[in-house]
C-alpha cells in the first residue's frame, strides 16, 4: 500500500529527453519506490507560461501535497508565490537559493566540485590547448560548473584557452551546433556542453569533427563512443530523495541544501580508456583533495 505520503514535481522537458527532465522524473519514481509515496509531474513546462506555471503549483498544493518540486532554477519565482499562499505545504527548487527559511527551500548539486574535475580532465587531454564550455542558460547552478571548470583547466595546464558561450536557453539545436562550429573553427578540440536537450546533437558533431566532448547530468557515452571522453554525472534521483526524506522525517529547514561527491550524489562517469592511467590518477586524486578540502572549489 501507498503512504499518505504526496510528492509532486515540475519538470521542464519531456520526461524521455535523455538529460535534466528524465532524471528528475527517476528522482520522483525514486521518491515513490524508496518512500512509499504517492506521485504525480507535469511535464514540458517550459512551453508554459509564468502564470501557467505558477497555477500548476498552485493546483497541486491544493491537491494536498506535501512536497512540490520545480525542478530547475526557473521554477523560483512561481515557487515564492505559492509558498507563501500554502505556508503548510513544502516546497523546493533544484537550483541556487537561499529560501524563505520556512516552507521553501532549495535543492543544488556541487556543480563547481565536476566543473573543476572536468576542466582538469579536458586540460589533460586537450592536443590544441583550445577548450570550450557550451551551456544553455547562465543559472546560478550552470554558471559555478562554468567557472570552475575554467578554473581547473587553468591551474592544470596554464597555457590552455578556454572559450565559455551560453546558447540562451536548452532547446535550440541549431544555435548550439552553430557555437560549437565556431569553437571548432577556431581550434578547440574538447568541449564540454551543459546544455541539453539542445546540445545532445553536439556530440555527433564532434565525432564527425574529430574532437572530444564532456557530457553533463547524465553518462553520454553512447552518443558518440571513442567521443564523449567522460560525464559529469549528476544523480537527480538521489537529490531528490534527500529533499523528500527530510520532508518526511519533519526536518525540512527551506534553506539552501547542496550535495555533491562526499554525499556521492555526483560523480564523474568512467573514462573507457579515454585517459592514460597516469592521467586518472591525476584526476582521481584532485577528486579526493576536493572532498577532503585540500582544494577549495569554492566560486
Amino acid at each position: 500500500m501507498l503512504s499518505t505520503f504526496k510528492v509532486a514535481a515540475l519538470l521542464p522537458d519531456a520526461i524521455d529527453d535523455g538529460s535534466w527532465s528524465q532524471s528528475g522524473y527517476e528522482g520522483l519514481k525514486s521518491i515513490e519506490q524508496q518512500l512509499r509515496a504517492k506521485i504525480a509531474y507535469t511535464e514540458k513546462t517550459n512551453y508554459l507560461s509564468e502564470a501557467e506555471v505558477t497555477n500548476v503549483f498552485r493546483q497541486y498544493a491544493k491537491s494536498g501535497f506535501d512536497l512540490i518540486i520545480g525542478h530547475g532554477g526557473r521554477f523560483v519565482a512561481a515557487a515564492e508565490i505559492v509558498a507563501k499562499e500554502f505556508p503548510r505545504t513544502k516546497f523546493a527548487v533544484v537550483g541556487t537559493f537561499p529560501g524563505n527559511n520556512r516552507n521553501l527551500g532549495a535543492l543544488s548539486f556541487q556543480s563547481g566540485e565536476l566543473g573543476y574535475l572536468t576542466g582538469v580532465v579536458a586540460a589533460l587531454k586537450t592536443k590544441t590547448n583550445k577548450v570550450s564550455f557550451i551551456g544553455g542558460v547562465d543559472y546560478p547552478l550552470i554558471k559555478e560548473g562554468a567557472i570552475l571548470f575554467e578554473r581547473g583547466a587553468k591551474l592544470t595546464n596554464p597555457n590552455i584557452t578556454v572559450i565559455t558561450e551560453w546558447v540562451g536557453n536548452w532547446t535550440d539545436t541549431k544555435k548550439c551546433q552553430m557555437i560549437a562550429k565556431n569553437h571548432i573553427r577556431e581550434g578547440v578540440d574538447i568541449i564540454s556542453t551543459n546544455a541539453d536537450p539542445g546540445c545532445i546533437p553536439l556530440h555527433q558533431l564532434a565525432q564527425k569533427n574529430g574532437i572530444y566532448t564532456i557530457g553533463w547530468i547524465q553518462d553520454l557515452y553512447q552518443l558518440a563512443p571513442g567521443t564523449v571522453l567522460t560525464s559529469a554525472i549528476q544523480d537527480s534521483p538521489k537529490l531528490l530523495l534527500q529533499a523528500a526524506t527530510l520532508v518526511r522525517k519533519g526536518r525540512w529547514e527551506g534553506k539552501q541544501y547542496k550535495f555533491g561527491l562526499r554525499e556521492k550524489v555526483q560523480r564523474l562517469a568512467p573514462f573507457r580508456g579515454s585517459l592514460t592511467a597516469e592521467q586518472e590518477e591525476i584526476v582521481n586524486k584532485i577528486k579526493n583533495d576536493i572532498i577532503t578540502g585540500k582544494i577549495d572549489i569554492s566560486s
